[in-house]
């Protein structure tokens, strides 16, 4: 090697050290000054979001670790055959059910087990598959994909009706064709290309200074995308339904349908939470939700969501756990709020209240057998 060679490489070397030095350094800066949540998401090689197998990170919002099973759940590992004389219940959902809010003991899904199992009698299996961001068009793609494979007695949709809707209008997955459900094919990523989202993923998942760069650079579109759901809630509640929001319920109602034929063919049954809006406690609140809006409360129905949910389960006789009465009835009689302030998902006492309705109306409908 020549001695220009050798001072080139020499350079290219000290260069690499000290903008490696000065990333370290970045990291160490932003954890002290200014610590961001690291990801929790990958997504599989055709685009459906996921969490990363195996990780463990810590959340400095809410302070304390978030786990993930070998299958990427938030939840501890279970064995792919079900254990005799188990009831095994698979959780569809969003961020809700994701519940990083809390320590995985307290939330939903581990509540939910507990309270079945004091009840029934029996052992009872909460598989846990909440993504943050996931619609009824994410959850019907995970079923048929991956969640099949659990063998589960009982398929339950969580539904978060401020944002389900709006998430299932993507149509990412599966469109409307006339009046009839049409899955839309998507392209598996190319191995290099799929190797670029893994190494993408993987520095959002372990680097909070990747993490502030991604926030500074989408913070944008990130404030676009909330004030298009604030509107996208807004409509949920009119009178008469708005053209997209009625595409919306359509699509939905075949979502549920698919996801209830596919569940009915493995010998699973369905059943349907319906997860309350925050505005909907009280009459208060809800008043003063549409004069923010700018809108009349005479051209708005407070439970205009779960009307319309519960029309389109009764027809295709799916069980109904409405949450909305029992939280407007805690929230009338307790102090206290059942939510995390300035974050939107439920606190621990609101997976306890939620967890244990959820319980007695799953063994009300008769649906363990």
């Amino acid at each position: 090697m020549t001695r220009r060679w050798r001072s080139l490489l020499l350079s290219s070397c000290l260069a690499a050290t000290a903008l490696a030095f000065a990333l370290a350094m970045a990291e160490v800066g932003v954890r002290l000054l200014a610590p961001q949540p690291k990801a929790v998401l990958h997504h599989d090689p055709y685009g459906l979001a996921m969490h990363w197998p195996g990780l463990e990170t810590y959340l400095p919002d809410f302070g304390h670790k978030a786990s993930f099973n070998s299958a990427g759940m938030r939840d501890r590992d279970h064995e792919v055959e079900k254990p005799s004389g188990v009831f095994r219940i698979l959780l569809l959902g969003d961020s809700f059910m994701e519940a990083l809010q809390v320590p995985f003991e307290a939330s939903f899904p581990s509540r939910l087990e507990r309270a079945l199992e004091q009840q029934m009698g029996r052992p009872v299996e909460v598989i846990s598959a909440g993504v943050s961001g996931w619609g009824t068009d994410d959850e019907l793609r995970y079923l048929t994909q991956y969640g099949l494979k659990w063998r589960p007695d009982l398929v339950l949709v969580a539904m978060t009706l401020h944002n389900d809707i709006s998430d299932n209008l993507q149509e990412y997955w599966h469109t409307i064709h006339g009046d009839s459900l049409v899955e839309q094919p998507r392209p598996r990523k190319s191995f290099l290309g799929y190797k670029v989202v893994q190494l993408k993923t993987f520095l959002a998942t372990r680097f909070q200074l990747y993490q502030l760069w991604r926030k500074v650079r989408h913070g944008r579109a990130m404030r676009d995308v909330g004030t298009q759901l604030r509107s996208h809630i807004v409509e949920l509640f009119r009178n008469p339904t708005p053209a997209d929001i009625a595409r919306g319920f359509l699509l939905t109602d075949l979502l549920l349908s698919k996801i209830l034929r596919v569940a009915e063919a493995n010998d699973s049954r369905v059943a349907l939470v319906l997860l309350p809006l925050r505005v909907q406690l009280s009459d208060k609140a809800f008043t003063a939700f549409t004069d923010a809006a700018g809108v009349t409360t005479g051209d708005m129905d407070i439970d205009k969501p779960q009307s319309v949910l519960k029309h389109i389960a009764e027809r295709l006789q799916i069980p109904v756990i409405d949450l909305l009465p029992r939280f407007r009835r805690w929230f009338a009689t307790n102090e206290g709020t059942l939510y995390v302030e300035h974050d939107g998902h439920w606190n621990e006492t609101g997976h306890q209240v939620a967890a244990d309705s959820t319980a007695v109306a799953i063994i009300a409908a008769g649906i363990p057998r």
